[in-house]
């Protein structure tokens, strides 16, 4: 495969390289890194209404330890043709090929609210040796799945039900506007983190990402509404799953069925972190985890 390399200039992230890598079916696979390619890597999936700029704080804790990092723009998303009906058991197809591209031989995969059921799909490649949840979304067609919900109920009283502004909204987002769309599923924590310079990288991640459509959104929450398709119980690689006890988009019923269900893993529970304040609150314990599973695997 070859890519397309250029630089992209975002003064609120670090400096990332994008890379546009070709895939079968004349079909485009964006991913952004940083660092020099190694034989051992970090991969990282975005959250969804995004782009991989909205992991910029995993992406400067990597970058300042000089790890390898990269970030996968799922296939509808900014630079990543669309790949109709993908499904959580085979995005792992997308960091193959990344992985692949740069001669990875070792990597941990690490995924953000609807990233993480691509990290755990990419346990599925014997190369990927750990994978870290972090505010992850559980299979909600399970059927246990509401039992989670009715004995892990949110701290805040909440639900994950929240009106959500239109797709065209979140493509022109600014960092004013990000607050305000959000409203209710912010925590107090959220929203500090935000007006603390989170929502600028958010909102340019939503702007990116959405530039090309709707549908990398819409493939998102359609495969979040489906069936993984994937034995949880048989993932042999060690799972750290970071979970905000205030987490108001994927409540704590998610870290508890992902821990519960896969075979290796381990939840830690954040006291006070929301949704986007755990990653950036946390960052270096979650580079911390992903470095411990490098070193093991």
């Amino acid at each position: 495969m070859q890519s397309l390399f250029f630089t992209i200039d975002v003064s609120t992230i670090v400096s990332m390289k994008t890379h546009l890598i070709n895939m079968p079916k004349e079909q485009l696979l964006e991913v952004v890194t940083v660092g020099e390619p190694h034989s051992t890597a970090l991969v990282f999936h975005h959250g969804a209404l995004g782009s991989s700029e909205n992991m910029a704080p995993l992406f400067r804790e990597a970058q300042s330890r000089g790890i390898f990092a990269i970030g996968i723009t799922r296939p509808g998303y900014s630079g990543s043709t669309r790949r109709e009906g993908r499904r959580t058991n085979d995005y792992f197809l997308e960091t193959q090929a990344a992985i692949n591209h740069f001669r990875v031989e070792k990597f941990v995969s690490l995924g953000w609210s609807s990233g993480s059921p691509a990290a755990i799909s990419d346990t599925q490649d014997n190369r990927c040796v750990g994978a870290i949840t972090i505010a992850g979304d559980a299979p909600r067609v399970s059927a246990d799945w509401h039992s989670y919900i009715e004995k892990y109920p949110p701290n805040n009283g909440t639900s994950e039900d929240f009106e959500m502004p239109s797709f065209d909204a979140f493509r022109s987002c600014s960092a004013e506007q990000l607050i305000s769309f959000f409203g209710p599923a912010l925590s107090q924590r959220d929203s500090e983190t935000c007006e603390g310079g989170a929502s600028q990288e958010l909102a340019e991640a939503m702007r990116r990402g959405m530039a090309p459509g709707d549908f990398g959104a819409l493939d998102d929450f359609e495969s979040d509404g489906a069936a993984w398709g994937i034995d949880l119980g048989k993932v042999s690689q060690p799972v750290a799953v970071f979970q905000g006890d205030e987490d108001r988009m994927c409540t704590p019923a998610h870290g508890h069925f992902l821990a519960d269900n896969l075979k290796n893993a381990q939840l830690i529970m954040e006291t006070g972190e929301g949704h986007i304040s755990l990653m950036y609150n946390k960052s270096k314990k979650i580079i911390d985890a992903a470095v411990e599973f490098l070193n093991r695997g």
